[in-house]
């Protein structure tokens, strides 16, 4: 994934200017409803930082400090940002612990945030939840070459995407997107042919219907 196709872009994004006044930054915070915006300077197109409302109350209870002083001090998190060519799962362990990143071009120019609702967008994508299809959660004994030996069983179909879970454990799940285009006989065969090679399918998820049930 490239961030370059999942982030809010610039136009749409809330953010203080770098000579902002604590006064301004807080009117901004609590027109929007944002728990933190984005500071820039260069005219919006250099990322400073974040700036949170509650820093802001902070600043004004609790050190009594004067509307018309400059942000500069109450910035945060310089370095929450990364670049719009950068992996997902770089991205998905820098955002973790904030509420979003900025996003730089090559140029380091700002172009945007990215939330974490663009990245549930990505994952819910890798689920099938936007083409629809079945999702297969499939356990095994964790042993070399499993994935491969499950890939090999559904040859005949069209897998729309994969993920593991409980890596490094003795079990492990793996769940298995395939396309909506197969009937009920079609599905249950491939079910039975991988419960003959040891794999247990534990749910069949049908997507479109939303529906989730238990494998028989």
């Amino acid at each position: 994934m490239k961030i370059r196709y999942n982030y809010v872009k610039k136009e749409a994004v809330k953010y203080c200017d770098i000579g902002s006044t604590v006064k301004d930054a807080y009117e901004m915070l609590k027109e929007t409803g944002y728990r933190s915006i984005p500071v820039l300077s260069e005219n919006g197109t250099k990322f400073e930082g974040l700036i949170y409302k509650v820093n802001v109350l902070e600043y004004y209870f609790e050190e009594e400090g004067k509307e018309e002083e400059s942000i500069s001090a109450l910035i945060k998190d310089k370095d929450a940002c990364i670049n719009e060519n950068d992996s997902f799962i770089k991205t998905f362990l820098t955002i973790r612990r904030l509420p979003f990143l900025g996003v730089l071009n090559e140029s380091g120019e700002f172009t945007g945030i990215l939330t974490h609702a663009n990245i549930m967008d990505v994952l819910e994508d890798s689920f099938g939840l936007k083409t629809g299809g079945y999702l297969l959660t499939v356990a095994t004994k964790e042993h070399k070459g499993a994935i491969k030996e499950l890939v090999s069983t559904v040859k005949d179909v069209n897998i729309e995407g994969m993920l593991t879970l409980d890596n490094g454990d003795y079990l492990r799940r793996i769940v298995v997107n395939l396309s909506h285009d197969l009937s009920e006989k079609k599905l249950q065969k491939i079910i039975s042919k991988l419960e003959e090679k040891d794999f247990r399918v534990t749910y069949v998820d049908d997507v479109t219907k939303k529906e989730t049930a238990a494998a028989k």
